[in-house]
């Protein structure tokens, strides 16, 4: 709990209280549009005025133009681990495939733990492709975490790229040159590949599915 808490008043400490809760319970802050929601408050801008005078006192902290990215500010600010916010990208095309984070191609931006991304990775957030691992427990509701620095080794789950479709697979580099792409499913009716025919975006490091 905030040392200035006692300042606040009967809405804002509602208001905090809910963001307390949810963090507490879901690991990441609310949005504006859930923190309406759980107060029972319909109209954003009357949310968005409590978290701006909420700021002002010093017991949250936020980014400009991030999403959820309400912080608690405790007495010594260590109380909650400052996120990193991770590019979620729009799609994936041959024209874009050599610059996926460009501003144009940004959705918004996912805030991750530090703890859960390593410290050289380079990191992107992707819808799921439709096909691919659902047998492993992959579905096309969820987003994936995928570390484009990441060390490739046998059985890594990549997410690729061949011709005009995103792929979800397991990756075997083969003795000859060419990878092996395996899947639970497919579209394509093709599991092996010369390097130059397929570019492997990076390695998936996390799952997030959509109840």
């Amino acid at each position: 709990m905030a040392s200035n808490y006692s300042s606040l008043t009967a809405k804002q400490k509602k208001v905090y209280m809910v963001i307390e809760s949810y963090i507490k319970t879901h690991g990441i802050p609310p949005t504006v549009r859930e923190i309406g929601e759980l107060v029972g408050e319909k109209t954003p801008g009357a949310v968005q005025g409590i978290l701006n005078r909420l700021e002002q006192k010093g017991v949250i902290k936020r980014q400009l133009g991030a999403a959820r990215s309400i912080q608690l500010v405790s007495p010594d600010d260590q109380l909650y681990s400052k996120p990193v916010f991770v590019p979620k990208i729009k799609k994936i095309s041959k024209r874009n495939l050599n610059d996926l984070t460009n501003i144009y191609n940004i959705e918004l931006y996912h805030p991750f733990s530090p703890q859960v991304l390593q410290e050289d990775g380079d990191y992107l957030v992707s819808d799921c492709p439709a096909d691919g691992l659902a047998e492993s427990g992959f579905g096309a509701d969820d987003i994936v975490l995928v570390n484009r620095n990441a060390e490739l080794k046998p059985g890594d789950i990549v997410l690729a790229f061949y011709e005009t479709i995103s792929l979800l697979r397991k990756y075997y580099p083969e003795s000859d040159g060419t990878i092996t792409l395996k899947a639970d499913s497919k579209v394509i009716d093709r599991e092996n590949f010369k390097p130059d025919e397929v570019t492997i975006i990076g390695r998936v490091e996390g799952r997030y599915t959509r109840f």
